[in-house]
């Protein structure tokens, strides 16, 4: 009349292991945010190097530090660096430095300092 063998999983057991899944899926998110965000971050600054031999420096930070407010990361020039630089010959470069963290569960913090140094040569006949 007993079968010794599990026939499958029982209701509580699916319960749990939907919501282990979503844990693990909701830590997951939370430490790759950081990544999609400095991804995104990394394109916004490349299409300012793009344009930026054109315009002037205080341009080029307001149209940037919106840009990146779009994506919903907040820079502070007083607190993170945004480093705009035409010293070097026949080149333009943008570089960020910023700090970006995620709490998990309030019981972990996940924190990193991010680079974003991005240089371009200057074209003739822009």
């Amino acid at each position: 009349m007993f079968n010794r063998f599990s026939k499958g999983i029982s209701g509580f057991g699916i319960i749990f292991l939907i919501i282990f899944l979503l844990l693990i899926g909701y830590v997951g998110y939370q430490i790759f945010r950081i990544q999609f965000t400095y991804s995104a971050a990394k394109n916004k600054v490349e299409d300012a190097v793009k344009i930026g031999p054109l315009r002037p420096d205080a341009e080029i930070m307001n149209d940037l530090l919106s840009e990146l407010r779009e994506i919903k990361l907040q820079l502070n020039p007083a607190y993170d660096t945004i480093v705009i630089d035409r010293t070097i010959p026949d080149s333009f470069r943008i570089y960020v430095a910023y700090n970006d963290s995620s709490n998990i569960f309030g019981f972990y913090t996940y924190s990193r300092h991010l680079v974003i140094d991005v240089i371009m040569p200057i074209r003739a006949g822009l």
